[in-house]
């Protein structure tokens, strides 16, 4: 989603500041288009000049985040040259953004309206999802025969892994564990029978 003229970018981007305070703050999509124009400091007509409406917003907040995580995948993932440690670099990078401090509540808004909008707007979901999902893509090219469709399957798996660790049923680490053993299996290979996904 792009914008035309400094001045609206700006304003859309303290407009996609607002919406993510207040997803962190109360864990809910439940927030108003008003209520992020008065925390982003624009009018009702500024906020409209940059976004349709609620739901092009969080699309808008998907693809930000879809793109700055990729790129800090991407990072992890270049430490490694094997594709099991890359592809396992890729499910442990995932669930470490997750647990950093202040992203619960706004992970677990994300996760939750991700599945709304699969099936509501899926080609802009599957859009704005694409820069983290054609990286899972890359990385499973060599070892699978159908790369993007299974990043868009496995990417599914582990966001249900993630919105386990946001309802607190999970801890992330141990998710990610779990996960990596199951989609490596999945994948013709054999796992490691243990698997330290904790930061040194």
């Amino acid at each position: 989603m792009t914008f035309s003229g400094g001045s609206r970018l700006a304003r859309s981007e303290r407009l996609l500041d607002a919406a993510r305070e207040l997803a962190n703050e109360t864990g809910s999509a439940a927030f108003t288009v008003a209520q992020v124009a008065e925390r982003g400091g624009a009018s009702l007509k500024g906020f409209y000049s940059c976004f349709a409406g609620k739901d092009d917003l969080l699309l808008a907040l998907l693809e930000e985040d879809s793109r700055v995580g990729a790129t800090l995948l991407a990072q992890q993932i270049e430490e490694h040259r094997e594709p099991a440690d890359r592809l396992e670099a890729f499910v442990r990078g995932l669930f470490w953004m997750v647990d950093r401090p202040g992203a619960l509540g706004y992970v677990s808004v994300l996760v939750r309206e991700h599945r709304r909008l699969g099936e509501e707007r899926p080609d802009e979901l599957r859009a704005a999802l694409a820069p983290i999902v054609d990286l899972l893509a890359r990385e499973l090219a060599p070892v699978t025969t159908d790369p993007a469709r299974d990043a868009e399957t496995l990417f599914g798996l582990l966001l249900g892994g993630v919105h386990e660790v946001t309802l607190g049923r999970r801890d992330p680490y141990e998710e990610a564990a779990h996960l990596w053993r199951l989609c490596w299996s999945g994948l013709g290979a054999t796992a490691p029978d243990t698997i330290d996904l904790r930061d040194d």
